[in-house]
């Protein structure tokens, strides 16, 4: 059985069976152009995240190396020396990056939830050996993201979550009060992705050297972008090895790196640390198992493609795509800042940036947005939109940008009775429904929640704002099931 989707001029089967013969190749290749169609422009610009693209000429060339090892599995060291170099070479490069004198221990994941899950794993297991740690807690700030929430609850570790300062600043007067003989792991962010600010690395490194505990510093979205921009001579505060007190880094590089998509380094400041992430089983009745990291297969392709990207782009290319980044970031931030409607949140470092407005509904601008075709990341507590900027909007992107922001708020400034009226009309539908209890709340976004209709999600984060934690998670859950 066969269902149609359709938009705008052509119509895409979706194939619930394997085909009997097999479909041509170029029937198959007419169909994943078509369905490119269903997609955002991201190569205009039109995502700020998800998508870190070097350029054309890069890219083609990164997809070769990929193809030329795409059948190789990197599980076993012994089995492809070739992978093996690569990975040990990466890993070592993008060492080099993080510690000025001294050598570092690490490998390559799938991303940067899996470094995560692997730095939290290590630190809940060297803390078990030698701490005796029975109930471990770690400590992190309300805008750490929340891949080490997923992690701490497969590994049943408690998550002592403390809320940002007025300045959306971590608290480290409440970090340090929270360290019990449960601590095991401190996490601090470089930056924070919510306002792209660094958390004050030096001070937690303090912490965990008086306290005789591990920091893992969170570089995923960042770190790259950031050792680059101490190449371009900006200012910023040491937050990797060089720092005495951390004990273990992540760092993406398929995010600013522009390494291919299931790329990320763990990093530690020892193999004995290291080893913990490690799964052994020498008595299986197949054989000697033993893995580095969470996933057993490891696509030969991703090794080589990373190993390729970092040595083809070299340090005179990260420094260019670096100060491309920057040019485009600081397009969009002079806006916000002079804008009498907007206003940055926080003090961010670097190409990460958040802003909302006193005078108009945050999300409704962002809807608006979403309409002429921006992906755009929205924040809560406060409401705001959220960009991750990189090179791909040097080019026209980020003017580009501001002109559909400063379009959408000429709009909203002509039309103060309408949207008084939407704004009234949002509210009137929101507490209609909210009385109408959660399963009517529920059935009603879910009806929604796939329409590509003008964008209203506006509408989804006040309906939830009443719901309990149970309700809410219920809720997400069901959206997400429904899209699969």
């Amino acid at each position: 059985m066969e269902r149609k989707f359709q938009k705008t001029s052509f119509i895409l089967m979706f194939k619930n069976k394997i085909p009997d013969i097999g479909m041509s190749e170029k029937d198959l290749f007419e169909d994943l152009e078509n369905s490119k169609n269903l997609d955002l422009d991201w190569k205009s610009g039109k995502t700020f995240g998800a998508v870190y693209y070097p350029g054309e000429s890069y890219s083609k060339a990164i997809s070769s190396a990929y193809v030329k090892f795409m059948h190789e599995n990197a599980f076993d060291p012994q089995l492809f020396n070739s992978i093996l170099n690569m990975e040990n070479e990466l890993v070592q490069q993008t060492a080099s990056l993080f510690s000025s004198n001294q050598k570092l221990f690490g490998n390559l994941t799938s991303g940067g939830t899996e470094s995560i899950f692997l730095a939290l794993l290590s630190a809940r297991n060297w803390s078990t050996k030698h701490k005796n740690i029975k109930n471990p807690e770690v400590i992190l700030s309300s805008s750490a993201h929340p891949a080490f929430l997923k992690a701490m609850n497969f590994l049943s570790i408690k998550a002592i979550i403390i809320p940002t300062n007025n300045d959306f600043n971590l608290n480290l007067k409440v970090f340090k009060e929270a360290i019990n003989q449960n601590t095991i792991l401190l996490v601090g962010s470089a930056p924070a992705y919510p306002t792209g600010m660094i958390d004050p690395i030096s001070e937690l490194s303090n912490l965990a050297l008086e306290n005789n505990l591990l920091l893992h510093i969170d570089a995923c979205i960042g770190g790259f972008l950031l050792s680059y921009l101490k190449k371009c001579n900006y200012t910023i505060p040491l937050f990797d090895f060089n720092l005495e007190g951390v004990s273990s880094l992540s760092v993406d590089l398929h995010k600013y790196a522009y390494a291919p998509k299931g790329s990320s380094v763990l990093l530690y400041r020892n193999d004995e640390l290291r080893k913990e992430q490690f799964s052994v089983y020498p008595s299986w009745e197949g054989g000697i198992y033993g893995s580095t990291s969470f996933l057993g297969t490891k696509p030969g392709g991703i090794v080589a493609a990373t190993w390729f990207t970092l040595n083809h782009i070299g340090e005179n290319g990260y420094v260019g795509l670096t100060q491309k980044t920057m040019s485009a970031t600081k397009v969009i931030y002079d806006f916000i800042q002079k804008s009498e409607d907007l206003s940055i949140i926080g003090n961010p470092i670097m190409s990460l940036l958040a802003f909302h407005s006193e005078k108009y509904d945050i999300f409704h601008i962002a809807d608006e947005l979403s309409n002429l075709g921006w992906y755009i990341g929205r924040l809560q507590n406060p409401r705001g939109i959220h960009l991750v900027v990189s090179q791909i909007h040097a080019d026209g992107a980020a003017e580009n940008f501001i002109s559909d922001l400063q379009t959408v708020l000429n709009s909203l400034k002509k039309s103060k009775i309408k949207n008084k009226m939407v704004k009234s009309t949002d509210a009137f539908a929101v507490n209609t429904l909210k009385k109408t209890g959660f399963t009517s709340i529920k059935k009603t976004i879910l009806s929604k929640a796939k329409s590509t209709k003008k964008s209203k999600k506006r509408l989804i984060y006040d309906l939830k704002s009443d719901l309990n934690i149970e309700e809410s998670d219920d809720l997400f859950k069901s959206i997400l099931s429904n899209f699969y």
